[in-house]
């Protein structure tokens, strides 16, 4: 039987709404709980045949050994150590909100959002009757797009990205090549350094006159191209090549080992009007209670 499913990038929606207007409730901020909730709702709404499932971040150690830099740029101020306490606090009151109007959760507990993602398309896709969607503001999830698989960033309607127009959207012509760009210039927001000075706008002309790295260094070490520009020589070199592998296996998520039972938390969600309702007396969320029938409509079913 077909499937048509959401998959729904937790922490990035959730970081999004925790920079909108602070709301406050006993003393804790739950701007964050108010804007995720309302998120999902419009989803629903705008996706009605679809199955939601929000995708919530583990810890993924193996990419801290690979790369100790590895995100070391979240707490470097106090403002951010701020805004993740914030969050954090009101983590557990995002879970029971969405669990209470029937929304499916998974957490990977040595896995992160991205990872799950990966696997789940990996698992689906190849039936081409299924459709998947992808809900993020991370372009990283881009390298996931298929025939059957789509990635729209909620925050804008106009950033809808598919098959047909993922050479228009991303100047790349596969979402291999939009991956080895990715890996080429690295990302600034994971501290993930770039391979040999190649940017953003460098990246899709090299894999446009290359094909692909792999390419390239079959060129190279078979003498047809002889690396003399500064990009080139860095990417070609023993050091150039172990960055970009170590990028690859830290950015590409289609290889991902599937998530152990052992590690991981499911939470199939059921529809209960009063539970939610009572959640959102705890946080004061007066505009949802007095049309709470309302609000809840597109989750009943």
């Amino acid at each position: 039987m077909a499937q048509k499913i959401l998959l729904i990038d937790g922490n990035a929606i959730g970081y999004a709404a925790q920079q909108a207007t602070k709301l406050n409730a006993g003393g804790m901020e739950t701007q964050a709980a108010f804007g995720i909730t309302k998120t999902i709702r419009e989803l629903r709404i705008e996706n009605r045949s679809f199955v939601p499932m929000v995708l919530w971040d583990g810890r993924a150690d193996w990419r801290f050994k690979l790369h100790p830099e590895y995100k070391s740029n979240r707490r470097d101020t106090p403002e951010k150590v701020a805004m993740k306490a914030a969050y954090a606090k009101q983590k557990p009151f995002i879970e029971r909100l969405l669990s209470t109007l029937g929304v499916r959760q998974m957490t990977a507990y040595d896995r992160e959002a991205d990872d799950l993602a990966g696997y789940f398309v990996r698992k689906l896709s190849a039936d081409p009757a299924n459709e998947i969607g992808l809900i993020t503001g991370d372009g990283d999830w881009m390298q996931l797009v298929r025939r059957n698989v789509w990635w729209k960033d909620p925050r804008n309607d106009a950033k809808l990205t598919t098959a047909a127009n993922f050479y228009n959207k991303t100047g790349c012509k596969t979402p291999f090549a939009y991956l080895e760009t990715k890996i080429l210039v690295g990302d600034t927001s994971d501290c993930i350094s770039g391979v040999g000075g190649i940017g953003e706008k460098g990246a899709p002309e090299f894999i446009a006159e290359f094909g692909s790295v792999r390419n390239f260094w079959h060129r190279c070490d078979s003498g047809e191209f002889k690396p003399r520009l500064k990009k080139h020589i860095g990417l070609a070199s023993p050091e150039g090549r172990a960055i970009y592998k170590r990028n690859f296996q830290m950015m590409q998520l289609l290889q991902v080992e599937p998530p152990p039972k052992s590690q991981t938390k499911v939470d199939g969600g059921k529809f209960d009007k009063e539970a939610f309702a009572k959640v959102c007396e705890e946080l004061a969320f007066g505009s949802i209670l007095r049309n709470l029938d309302e609000f809840t409509k597109p989750f009943a079913n």
